[in-house]
């Protein structure tokens, strides 16, 4: 189960590292956007297992309780892509891996948030959580940071054997913020 969890560690930090970014220090300034809720999936193709191969991470999901709600709606549906070389379960294992991706958030309000981003995946006890950390490379709160966490389940029961890591699901562990 250990290894499975590594395995997937990959998938959870690609599973969609826009979702969940982690909140502001108290003493920072207040954000330009702070989403509370953020939740999808995301796909590998053509699928993790112990062989290594080259990887495409889609994710999507939804972001909601955003304030203020007034730049944005208070809402969004972002996806993010990843690509992986000669990715495999076995690689994974031990997490703490750097991945790169970008990603894009359409508000519920018509603007656009593009994304550059890097996942961090967990080891130990936390390999199934990924930290993301970017920048809003353009749109809507262009040059801002973003920060984040999210944690990320397996779909279905595979095995890396017979039976690839396809599919998870993640939720965030800490709010989306931008600024």
């Amino acid at each position: 189960m250990k290894q499975l969890l590594g395995r997937v560690s990959l998938v959870g930090a690609l599973a969609l590292g826009l979702t969940a970014l982690g909140a502001a220090p108290s003493n920072a300034a207040a954000p330009a956007q702070s989403c509370a809720t953020v939740k999808g999936s995301a796909t590998f193709s053509p699928g993790l297992t112990n062989t290594p191969a080259n990887q495409t991470i889609k994710a999507k999901g939804t972001e909601t309780k955003c304030k203020p709600s007034a730049a944005t709606g208070g809402s969004g549906a972002l996806t993010a892509t990843i690509k992986l070389k000669n990715a495999s379960c076995t690689t994974l294992i031990n997490g703490g891996q750097t991945l790169k991706g970008t990603g894009a958030t359409a508000w519920k309000n018509g603007q656009t948030s593009n994304y550059t981003l890097t996942f961090k995946t967990g080891t130990g006890n936390n390999i199934t959580v990924a930290t993301i950390t970017g920048k809003v490379s353009s749109g809507l709160f262009a040059g801002d940071k973003i920060s984040g966490q999210i944690q990320f389940t397996v779909k279905g029961s595979p095995d890396c054997n017979t039976k690839p890591v396809k599919q998870v699901t993640f939720v965030n562990t800490k709010p989306f913020v931008i600024g």
